[in-house]
């Protein structure tokens, strides 16, 4: 038990035994009382005497009195020339249960930090994979990209080739400088995630199949089919051509 301290009651002074203990010995036995008290919790609450005369001593008290306070009124338990409260067993109790929660609340803070630890570790080497990927990627062309893009989609079960073309449309426009397309521009891109979603959706179907605007470079990378069902959808919405001789055809809103 770590030496620390213990509870003084506040109604130990109106404690039946207390009173008679004191109506009989005076308010000295009071603080014999207690300084016994603080005694045995240093002691593991356990004294053996072999004579009143030295423990009174110790504690500055007349020998008779303390031998009345020990035993004369059930403030303690004597056992084999020995004595102990069971106030204080109480108490000692109550210090040893806090101690084993404290330390069982430690342990666990320190199993949920190896946890974390060993999430930031796996994170860690998730990343290193990722930016390994990443390089290889880049030390190919975009044209090799859109290749693997292509055969990533066409990879994926359960999915009809209409919407995976259209998928296919959608995500591999290019920025403006033909370095990346729109799935490399993404912060986080799962193939299989975002296909299923975008057939579930019905991305593919009316509005969803082509965008609700003229995309010059979309239209570019269609096949016919795909291309007169385009123009088709942008003449739905009130769009109409326009020929520009340094820009060509191009469609504008009416």
């Amino acid at each position: 038990m770590k030496k620390t301290y213990f509870n003084h009651d506040s109604s130990s002074f109106t404690d039946i035994k207390i009173i008679k203990m004191r109506s009989k010995l005076g308010i000295e036995s009071y603080g014999i009382f207690w300084a016994l008290l603080e005694l045995l919790f240093s002691e593991e609450n356990k004294l053996c005497i072999d004579d009143y005369d030295s423990l009174a001593f110790g504690l500055q008290c007349d020998p008779s009195i303390l031998k009345q306070v020990i035993e004369d009124f059930d403030l303690f338990v004597i056992e084999d020339n020995c004595f102990y409260s069971k106030r204080l067993n109480n108490h000692i109790e109550e210090i040893n249960n806090k101690s084993k929660k404290a330390k069982e609340s430690i342990n666990k803070r320190w199993n949920n930090t190896k946890v974390i630890q060993t999430n930031y570790d796996r994170n860690t080497s998730i990343s290193k994979v990722n930016k390994s990927i990443s390089k290889v990627n880049k030390s190919k062309n975009i044209e090799d990209r859109l290749s693997d893009f292509k055969k990533s989609v066409q990879s994926i079960e359960g999915i009809n080739d209409e919407d995976k073309n259209a998928f296919f449309l959608y995500w591999t426009e290019k920025n403006k400088s033909g370095t990346k397309f729109r799935a490399e521009m993404e912060k986080t891109f799962d193939i299989s995630r975002r296909l299923k979603r975008w057939s579930n959706n019905n991305f593919n179907k009316s509005k969803s199949r082509f965008p609700d605007y003229f995309d010059s470079l979309l239209m570019k990378r269609m096949d016919e089919s795909s291309k007169k069902e385009y123009e088709q959808h942008l003449v739905k919405l009130g769009y109409k051509t326009e020929y520009n001789p340094n820009a060509g055809q191009k469609w504008v809103k009416k």
